[in-house]
C-alpha cells in the first residue's frame, strides 16, 4: 500500500464540481448580483406584511401601588380593552413598575399610544411603546426576575423629558 493511497482514505469528502467558493470566502455581494443587505431587507418586509399590527402596549413608569383599573379607565376611552396586566416580581410579589394594556383593535392601540404617551397617570409620567412579545409564562418571569434582581445598580440618574413637555391626561 503506497503513501498516496493511505492519504486518500483519511481525506474528507471532496467535490470537484463545486461551483461557488466556500461561505467564508464568499463576498457580501455574491448573491446573484444582489447585496446581502438587500435580501435581509426584503425578507423583513415580507415578515412585516404578514404579521398583524400590534394590539398590545407596554406602559412604563407606572406607580407601584397602581391597580389594573387605574390603567383600564383612561385607556378604554380609545376602544375596548382586552386585558390589563401588571407584572410582579415572582419571588417578592412586589410590582415591577410597568404594565401591559392589550386592545381588541390595533387602531385603538395606536391612538391610545399617541394620545397618552408622556401623560401623568397616578402621579407619574408614563411612557408607552408597542409591546413586542406576548405575555410571558410564569417560568419565563422567574428567570427574568432572578436576572433583574442581580443588576439593580445603575448610575442613579433618570432620563425624563423637561417638565414643559408633560401633560395631564
Amino acid at each position: 500500500m503506497g503513501r498516496h493511497e493511505r492519504s486518500d482514505r483519511r481525506s474528507r469528502s471532496y467535490s470537484p464540481h463545486r461551483r461557488s467558493p466556500p461561505p467564508s470566502r464568499r463576498r457580501h455581494d455574491d448573491h446573484g448580483g444582489r447585496r446581502h443587505d438587500d435580501y435581509r431587507d426584503r425578507r423583513s418586509n415580507v415578515q412585516r406584511r404578514r404579521s398583524p399590527p400590534p394590539c398590545g402596549l407596554l406602559v412604563r413608569n407606572i406607580s407601584l401601588d397602581s391597580r389594573p383599573e387605574d390603567l383600564r379607565i383612561p385607556f378604554e376611552r380609545f376602544g375596548p380593552v382586552k386585558d390589563v396586566y401588571l407584572p410582579k416580581n415572582y419571588y417578592t410579589g412586589e410590582p415591577r413598575g410597568f404594565g401591559f394594556v392589550k386592545f381588541r383593535n390595533a387602531e385603538d392601540a395606536a391612538e391610545a399610544k399617541h394620545e397618552l404617551n408622556h401623560c401623568v397617570i397616578g402621579g407619574r409620567e408614563i411612557a408607552i411603546v408597542f409591546a413586542e412579545e406576548n405575555r410571558k409564562t410564569p417560568r419565563e418571569m422567574r428567570s427574568t426576575s432572578q436576572i433583574s434582581g442581580h443588576h439593580r445598580g445603575g448610575s442613579g440618574t433618570r432620563r425624563t423629558p423637561p417638565r414643559s413637555s408633560r401633560r395631564r391626561c
